[in-house]
């Protein structure tokens, strides 16, 4: 019986110095993340900066000014580390592979910000003030969530006085900047990289817990389809499958054939790839968008073709 007891103690001392070393893995991975974001923006010579909201205090970096009279170009972060598994929530959800920051940082032509999502890159730093797992699970776009954001946009664009804006989001930064979109009339355009538009449909795909506490990009699709704006599918997408969004797309079409448009790229996945992307077709993406033409009262996105 002594013995018996002596291997159960044993067994949950082996348990709890494993989750104690996985969790003093993940803090180190953690500040690692912090450490390489800055590092990287300082290579590209963006400014680290935080910007106080109501609720949260948002990690940015922003870009050099060039001084021209287009829109800011303003990238979103995706989720970021949300989740270790399927059953254990991140206790930070920093990105370990800054996504969005990648894509950005290849913008040496526009005026150009990178804005984190609530919690992400802060709490390490003692500024994580409000942030619970709910922000980065099924609130992640929560009212509070997109009211905050769209205030850090209001504080961007008077540090470096713009007054038009053209969002870039990637995977549930899509789902953001869609919802940015649908509450504000300074929005130039929108392009989504393997963007999130339903979470609904989304996670009953996947048949995984509902975001009940997130606003939905798709309940908001008649405010935000007159908006030019072009979304990329990434043809080996395995985490928002092509199938989702060319769904979601014909509704958005329907609404707004001018203005909607999208294009399937081949070889690409979920996370890899996009910057070496954005690299080559940046320019040409966001100038299809801001060069738009206006016939019988209704306004036309010039073509993107990826290889003019």
């Amino acid at each position: 019986m002594l013995q018996r007891d002596l291997q159960g103690a044993r067994q949950i001392c082996l348990a709890l110095l494993s989750l104690s070393f996985l969790s003093a893995c993940q803090s180190l991975m953690t500040t690692g993340a912090y450490l390489h974001a800055d590092e990287m923006a300082k290579v590209a010579r963006w400014t680290p900066t935080y910007i106080e909201t109501p609720h949260f205090t948002l990690k940015a970096y922003l870009g050099p000014q060039r001084g021209s009279d287009r829109p800011i170009v303003i990238y979103v972060e995706g989720d970021g580390f949300a989740w270790v598994d399927k059953n254990w929530v991140s206790p930070d959800p920093t990105p370990r592979d800054p996504f969005m920051l990648s894509v950005a940082l290849q913008d040496n032509y526009y005026n150009a910000a990178y804005l984190a999502r609530p919690c992400q890159y802060v709490i390490k730093v003692d500024r994580g003030a409000n942030c619970q797992v709910a922000l980065w699970t099924d609130a992640r776009f929560n009212q509070v969530v997109i009211d905050d954001m769209s205030g850090a946009i209001d504080q961007i664009l008077l540090r470096t006085g713009h007054s038009k804006v053209v969002l870039v989001g990637g995977s549930g930064g899509g789902a953001v900047i869609m919802l940015l979109a649908s509450k504000r009339n300074d929005i130039a355009a929108v392009v989504t990289l393997a963007g999130l538009l339903d979470h609904r449909a989304w996670t009953n795909f996947h048949k995984i817990s509902p975001l009940d506490q997130s606003l939905n990009p798709a309940d908001f699709y008649p405010k935000i389809a007159a908006t030019p704006q072009l979304h990329l599918l990434a043809g080996e997408d395995d985490v928002i499958p092509v199938e989702l969004s060319r769904r979601e797309l014909l509704r958005l079409q329907a609404l707004s054939p001018q203005t909607v448009s999208s294009y399937e790229i081949a070889g690409i996945d979920h996370s890899c790839c996009w910057s070496g992307y954005w690299t080559v077709h940046y320019r040409d993406i966001i100038d299809s968008l801001l060069e738009t033409e206006v016939s019988d009262g209704r306004l036309r996105i010039a073509p993107f073709r990826e290889n003019p």
